[in-house]
């Protein structure tokens, strides 16, 4: 019995909006990133040698979801903003879940559009790089996130992952 009069008490719009600002005030918060892995037909992945990241500067093309933004939609607009290239988005191939730094990753497998990049100010230097052989240090979540694209790939036979 509660419940239904709980549940009528809720239609009120002055109890919804409290409702909302509670949540908004008490449920944890995780951030939510995206990145774009790309590999090409000679098994070399896309990286970005980033600027603000002194300890693990080769990372994926990626970075923060803003407020209510669609995962695909973000990684697509990272890549844009830090490479000024587009891409056709795959599969998410990881989602990864760090709960020392509250982070949610999310990556997409994805093949660049033909172009060459403009570096945004947030980026040093764009280059492929063998899967086997990847630039030191990396974070274990692009580590991940590449092994599952080679793997994706290598399950639709494409590539030189395929040829092993």
């Amino acid at each position: 019995m509660w419940k239904k009069k709980a549940a009528q008490f809720m239609r009120f719009p002055l109890v919804y909006k409290l409702m909302r600002l509670m949540i908004r005030l008490v449920v944890p918060r995780t951030r939510v990133g995206v990145a774009v892995v790309v590999v090409n037909e000679a098994d070399e992945v896309f990286m970005l040698r980033h600027v603000f990241h002194p300890v693990y500067q080769w990372g994926l093309p990626g970075g923060w979801l803003k407020r209510n933004e669609d995962p695909a939609v973000g990684a697509l607009r990272e890549l844009r903003e830090e490479t000024g290239l587009t891409a056709v988005l795959g599969p998410v191939v990881a989602v990864q879940h760090d709960p020392i730094t509250a982070y949610v990753g999310v990556s997409y497998v994805a093949t660049l559009a033909p172009g060459s990049p403009q570096l945004s100010h947030e980026i040093r230097e764009a280059r492929w790089f063998n899967t086997k052989t990847l630039p030191e240090p990396i974070t274990e979540h692009t580590k991940v996130a590449i092994e599952a694209a080679v793997t994706y790939r290598k399950n639709l036979g494409i590539g030189e992952a395929n040829q092993a």
